[in-house]
């Protein structure tokens, strides 16, 4: 009998591993974003891929075009939607501030990951 509690134990403490390892945190990150009078400008800056060069369809930027999401420019430049300066030497008319949402999860070693046997022979 006392093999089937151990198993049970085991396997439940594997079930409760691999679900932990299944979730995530949303975590929230500010980006700048170029902000360009024409999608040709923004090709010039960032290349022929469309996906690099998107239209914006409302707000303050309506019918412009925005460059891709930009990561750690934006500390200390002000709150979600300012427009400041654009980037030194791009074709960019201003940068705008936003906040993008994303999942990361943790990942943690444990005895499968780098557990090895040695022996002193003898």
């Amino acid at each position: 009998m006392r093999s089937r509690r151990s198993t049970a134990t085991l396997t439940l403490v594997l079930i409760g591993a691999a679900a932990l390892h299944g979730c995530g945190n949303k975590e929230e990150e500010t980006a700048t974003r170029d902000v360009y009078k024409s999608r040709a400008d923004c090709q010039r800056d960032w290349g022929e891929d469309d996906k690099k060069c998107e239209q914006a369809t409302s707000g303050s930027h309506a019918g412009m075009f925005y460059g891709p999401l930009l990561y750690g420019l934006a500390s200390g430049m002000g709150g979600r939607g300012t427009s400041f300066a654009p980037r030194p030497g791009s074709n960019a008319v201003a940068s705008t501030q936003t906040t993008t949402s994303h999942s990361s999860s943790v990942s943690r070693g444990g005895f499968g990951s780098s557990a090895s046997s040695h022996s002193s022979g003898g």
